[in-house]
């Protein structure tokens, strides 16, 4: 008895039992992926504006510190009316002609320019201040409308409900069409809404050659995406 016994466990060490994978025959039911969005036309709530200051001098820190001057000022004038103000990129570079033959000709000039933006929600006001900024010789790089990330945020419940509510309408559908029954999600993934980047409206031009700045906000298309795994038996 001994004998047979310990012939079964080395029986069952020689063959260890495995865990069989689960059906996916008709009995496990089909897998439909499916993908939905749900979209809204919305009026964007804040206008953008982007200035430079430019500057030219005989040395690099002299036209630095033009451009310095005229940005702080430029700052303070925004800050004042009430605008949000973001700070951009500066840059610095030596400009030298050169004459037909190729050489140097003259004495070499430096440039410097620095970027900066203004928010708000108050386009009139930040339309007037934009113009203001221009007359002081500030150089107007674009406006564009941006929707806020406020604004997404009182839609995205309500897209999302719908997303989800035709994901399921989908899914049900292509259940009755397969000749099968809609029994549950496998899973569920909600992606991020896409919100539209602001489309910058107007080129450079020089200030003294155009009057205040005038927009419309116009619509913008925000989203949000939904995917799921369906069970249909």
């Amino acid at each position: 008895m001994r004998i047979a016994t310990l012939a079964l466990i080395l029986a069952l060490f020689a063959h260890p039992i495995q865990a069989q994978p689960a059906p996916r025959g008709p009995e496990a039911g089909t897998i439909l992926s499916l993908t939905e969005a749900a979209e809204r036309e919305v009026t964007p709530d804040l206008l953008r504006a982007r200035l430079s200051a430019e500057a030219t001098a005989d040395s690099a820190a002299k036209a630095q510190a033009l451009v310095n001057a005229a940005l702080e000022k430029a700052v303070a004038k925004a800050k004042a009316a009430g605008l949000q103000v973001t700070t951009g990129g500066y840059n610095t570079w030596e400009e030298q002609q050169r004459g037909p033959d190729g050489k140097l000709v003259g004495t070499a000039r430096w440039r410097a320019t620095g970027l900066f933006s203004i928010v708000a929600k108050d386009n009139a006001k930040l339309l007037q201040t934009a113009g203001a900024l221009q007359g002081d010789g500030l150089l107007l790089q674009g406006l564009g409308f941006e929707i806020s990330r406020e604004l997404y945020r009182s839609l995205e419940d309500d897209l999302t409900k719908e997303a989800l509510a035709r994901l399921k309408m989908r899914a049900e559908l292509a259940a009755a069409a397969l000749g099968q029954r809609f029994n549950g999600w496998s899973q569920v993934r909600i992606g991020g809404g896409a919100v539209p980047q602001p489309r910058m409206m107007l080129m450079a031009m020089q200030a003294k050659a155009m009057a205040a700045p005038v927009a419309e906000p116009g619509t913008q298309t925000v989203s949000l995406t939904v995917e799921g795994e369906a069970r249909l038996q």
